[in-house]
């Protein structure tokens, strides 16, 4: 991973201390056994700690000097992804706000509505929950990967909001048909099971991130494709909706009224379903500049962070070949962002 340090400055100078850090870091690593060299040549006396540190920095000094070669271009075709390397909040958005302007494709490819990325621009603040930060950049098409679980009220409350702030969106925004989607009975689950754990709770968002992926690996899920086959989506989600309400006592779903609301989007959500894994493979294919946003951190990986207090996809590498449907040969370079202090989103250590 190449670590990036978040700055308030342009995206050259970001781009650049990004590199900075990550081969800095790199350098102070593979100089421990040289700097414990010179330690032990030299006492304990502040002139001794000194000198140490400014080995260090000249270690850095020299790495600074040399980023042309040690960072790719962003301006070449092929896939970069962003991820966050500690538990969230490192600021993955306005670094991608930043990047994403050298960039062709934006993606998101795991978690849904549970992210939140928010960019300042001009003054006027805009919220991100399944939307990649990338489409700020208006040159840019964006894409909902098969690996994001998505809440289409949410949705379409965010492409709304974008319209209102004069952002232009249509023919930008593509769906995947095999996305599956979050409805409001999977929220009232995810908030059900949260409030029964008590003090041991995890920390969830309430989104119906986890019911909805549950509803995925058992398979009577339902995907964003479904709505092109109207009497076939509702078959599904009827038995998918009784099916919670056998599983949870006093769970109530008004099911005609949740079908008339899908039926009254389906053609304006169809209009942007497409098969997101020949899409974006075509476009590597013509040369294309893509970057992956990554949502919540690598520390919440339901595999690989501090489990169970995670969440319930892979924000880690993986996810970008399974959720975008693209080859490991194909990924160019993966940027890990930290802060220099520790928070987490959630509970637990």
């Amino acid at each position: 991973f190449r670590s990036v340090l978040r700055s308030s400055a342009t995206s050259n100078a970001l781009a650049a201390g990004a590199a900075a850090v990550v081969a800095g870091s790199a350098f102070v690593a593979s100089s421990d056994r040289q700097q414990e060299t010179v330690t032990a040549c030299s006492d304990n006396s502040v002139v001794g700690m000194l000198q140490g540190i400014s080995t260090k920095i000249s270690n850095i000094e020299a790495v600074l000097g040399n980023l042309d070669k040690k960072v790719p271009t962003m301006k070449k075709p092929g896939i970069d992804v962003v991820l966050g390397s500690q538990w969230g909040d490192e600021g993955k958005g306005k670094l991608v706000d930043i990047l994403s302007q050298d960039y062709d494709v934006c993606a998101r490819v795991a978690g849904g509505s549970n992210a939140g990325h928010t960019i300042v621009v001009n003054g006027v603040k805009h919220k991100f929950h399944l939307l990649p930060s990338g489409i700020l950049n208006e040159k840019a098409t964006c894409v909902i990967g098969n690996g994001v679980v998505v809440h289409l009220p949410s949705f379409l409350e965010e492409l709304d909001g974008l319209e209102k702030s004069g952002i232009q969106h249509t023919g930008r925004v593509f769906l995947s048909d095999r996305a599956h989607l979050v409805f409001d009975f999977h929220q009232a689950v995810d908030g059900a099971l949260e409030t029964r754990l008590g003090r041991n709770k995890i920390g969830t968002t309430k989104k119906g991130i986890g019911p909805a992926y549950a509803s995925k690996i058992s398979r009577n899920g339902v995907r964003v494709g479904d709505l092109k086959d109207w009497e076939y989506f509702e078959g599904r989600f009827r038995a998918l909706a009784e099916h919670h309400m056998r599983s949870f006592e006093g769970l109530e779903i008004d099911i005609d009224a949740e079908l008339a609301f899908y039926k009254s989007v389906a053609d304006r959500v169809s209009e942007m379903t497409v098969d997101t894994i020949d899409y974006t493979n075509e476009q590597y294919k013509q040369g294309k500049r893509i970057l992956v946003e990554g949502a919540n951190a690598t520390m919440l990986d339901i595999d690989f962070g501090t489990y169970p207090y995670v969440t319930s996809s892979n924000p880690s590498i993986g996810s970008v070949l399974t959720g975008l449907g693209v080859s490991p040969r194909k990924v160019r370079g993966i940027y890990g962002t930290v802060k220099a202090y520790c928070t987490r989103v959630g509970e637990g250590p």
